[in-house]
């Protein structure tokens, strides 16, 4: 009787209401701020010194662009940094030279010596990957905090040679999902201080980059060669066929087409490299102890095609002095469609240090570097 009197709501009672949910985080962006004649006097200093010092130099050289290209990337307010040691980079980038000197004595001493570096390049394949990775990521920060990618040597080792298989038995058809494959174990090893990276599964995308982009190079070719069908019958009427006029045209149609055909295999490539990692920021989040930071790329095709085919008439115009001015286009175009949509306030993330057998780990592969299409 007492407790149903208590449970009872009294006349002239009205209960408070349940706290509304806390409104969603607003999305956050990434933004660039580079400038193309700073970078491009950085870049020229660079090469100038790297041939000087015959190579020596490049190593302090990437820790200068580097530094510039983390600094003038922002992204909730805050830059990144770049902690990565000229010494460190000159010491992976010796180890690279030695092999490729290897390799040639090999070559010339005996075919058998030849084949039998090569498998032990291959042998060495994943501890390269796991390394540079590292080494990327640990010499990466936000806000003070690390980046830091946990896979062993062990784990990069089967999941490369089961992309290997894939794409030999496929005839290179199974290349995206390979790719995807090795997206998906990179990322899912990836941490930033105490949150983990993980990518969901989106084989059908990759795949839907691929062949568009294939479809992109098919079209481009065959309506090159129509031109040049149309070019010569006109060149044929116009000169009544004068021989002279005729082979002096079709000389320029020849160079003309060739100049279109690097452009697309200098732009083909990257469109469908860029269309790639779409699909995998559009398939990534943070996991913040529960809390999904979701990420969105806005890149488009289309997009992706105007940009690097663009760069790539500037750089062939400008005997490849537009370079660094092309690399920050690449860059503050993939930025400038970056979001994340944040689940809580990231200042819930911490960092997390290092275990002794990590930073042993890290002194090993210490300036191993390896672009891996991230």
């Amino acid at each position: 009787m007492t407790e149903n009197a208590e449970n009872r709501i009294q006349p002239g009672f009205t209960p408070s209401p349940a706290p509304a949910a806390p409104p969603p985080a607003a999305p956050l962006r990434f933004t660039f701020s580079g400038d193309g004649a700073e970078f491009f006097r950085i870049w020229f200093v660079n090469i100038l010194l790297s041939i000087l010092t015959l190579g020596i130099y490049s190593a302090w050289g990437k820790v200068r662009t580097q530094k510039y290209l983390y600094g003038h990337t922002r992204f909730a307010g805050s830059g990144f940094d770049y902690h990565g040691k000229p010494l460190a980079i000159l010491k992976g980038r010796a180890l690279i030279v030695g092999v490729i000197v290897l390799l040639a004595v090999a070559k010339q001493v005996s075919p058998l010596l030849e084949l039998g570096m090569y498998l032990g390049l291959a042998l060495f394949l994943p501890w390269a990957v796991t390394a540079a990775m590292r080494f990327r990521l640990r010499n990466t920060s936000w806000r003070q905090m690390r980046f830091n990618f946990r896979a062993t040597t062990w784990e990069t080792s089967s999941q490369i040679a089961m992309n290997i298989v894939i794409v030999v038995l496929t005839l290179g058809f199974g290349l995206p999902y390979a790719r995807h494959r090795l997206h998906q174990f990179l990322v899912g090893h990836s941490w930033f201080g105490n949150a983990r990276f993980d990518m969901s599964r989106c084989v059908r995308e990759y795949y839907g980059v691929w062949f568009k982009g294939i479809l992109m190079a098919i079209g481009a070719s065959v309506a090159l060669v129509v031109v040049g069908l149309i070019f010569t019958f006109g060149l044929g009427i116009v000169s009544g066929g004068g021989k002279t006029a005729f082979g002096i045209g079709i000389v320029l149609y020849v160079v003309l087409a060739y100049l279109f055909l690097l452009v697309m295999w200098m732009s083909v490539g990257q469109i469908i490299h860029d269309g790639f990692s779409n699909a995998m920021w559009n398939h990534t989040v943070l996991n913040s102890d529960g809390r999904l930071h979701r990420f969105q790329s806005g890149m488009t095709l289309g997009g992706l095609a105007r940009l690097h085919a663009g760069n790539a008439i500037l750089i062939l115009l400008s005997a490849g002095f537009y370079y660094p001015f092309a690399k920050l286009r690449v860059l503050d175009y993939r930025l400038s469609n970056l979001t994340v949509f944040p689940d809580d306030n990231l200042d819930a993330i911490r960092a997390r240090p290092l275990s002794d057998n990590a930073a042993l780990g890290d002194a090993a592969a210490d300036g191993f570097e390896l672009d891996l299409g991230l």
